[in-house]
């Protein structure tokens, strides 16, 4: 562990120092940061990540059931000799979420800010028309609701068509969206809150990464102080999702079949022979 972090430091120092960009945060979701933590949020924490758990959930069987209907259609051949084909389904399903609700669009790294402020379309970095065919915006909890799911569904399509690309930002950008919607729910809910732990309760559900995630997510938004209740959501949401396999090839975690049922005398030992 100590060997990968210090290479993981050290290529973090030549790439940045090589690129000349500077480690910064990247999202400011609130006018001012925490300066502290109330304990009342560390449950908050947990209890938006058990959120996030079920939403996971759902979002699982969605694309099981996607992946299939790939399956049931001849494209997910061991020699991809059906690749166009597969890819032009794929990119039906993105390109069309995205023309409708634009938010959805790209990888999520630059978007998650503007989600989880409720910025207007017209701040969408790296779409045009920002404003997609209807003129979507996220002024709503309805409207939050719709970019949340939506992102979940074009990344199902995203993964099924053979793109390259990850689950950890897109499943970000969802979390934000979803979170602002409990903002609607409950007005007098934190953003910084909402957002981040939805966001952690997502993303560790799907690749069982507790402790980066909430590392990521706190420093990222600039907001360290946040990273009790991040971090609580992270914890609750894998051990709410602690065996179900979202993708194939997780292997369990034995950690957290030890933290789960660990029975004091599971081997007792047996006394020698006289």
């Amino acid at each position: 562990l100590i060997e990968s972090i210090f290479a993981g430091e050290v290529c973090v120092a030549v790439f940045r120092t090589l690129a000349g960009i500077p480690l910064e945060q990247i999202w400011r979701i609130a006018p001012t940061t925490f300066e502290e933590t109330e304990p009342y949020m560390i449950l908050l924490g947990g209890a938006i990540g058990l959120l996030g758990a079920g939403v996971s959930f759902l979002w699982a069987n969605f694309h099981w059931r996607l992946m299939a209907c790939f399956q049931a259609l001849g494209l997910l051949d061991d020699e991809n000799a059906y690749a166009v084909p597969r890819v032009l389904l794929g990119a039906l399903g993105v390109v069309s979420i995205g023309m409708l609700v634009p938010q959805t669009m790209f990888w999520g790294e630059w978007e998650v800010g503007i989600l989880a402020t409720l910025s207007p379309a017209s701040a969408l970095p790296h779409v045009w028309p920002t404003t997609g065919l209807i003129g979507f915006e996220m002024d709503s909890c309805l409207n939050c609701l719709i970019v949340g799911f939506s992102k979940l569904v074009a990344i199902s399509f995203t993964v099924a068509g053979g793109y390259r690309g990850g689950f950890i930002f897109p499943f970000f950008a969802a979390g934000a969206a979803l979170g602002r919607a409990l903002c609607f729910v409950f007005p007098t809910l934190s953003p910084v809150i909402a957002t981040l732990c939805f966001a952690a309760g997502i993303n560790v559900a799907i690749t069982r990464t507790a402790l980066a995630t909430s590392l990521i997510l706190s420093f990222l938004s600039g907001e360290q102080f946040a990273l009790p209740a991040i971090l609580a959501a992270s914890i609750v949401s894998l051990f709410a999702t602690g065996y179900v396999p979202f993708i194939k090839s997780q292997l369990a975690r034995s950690d957290i079949d030890f933290s789960l049922y660990y029975q004091r005398n599971r081997h007792p030992k047996v006394p020698a022979p006289a």
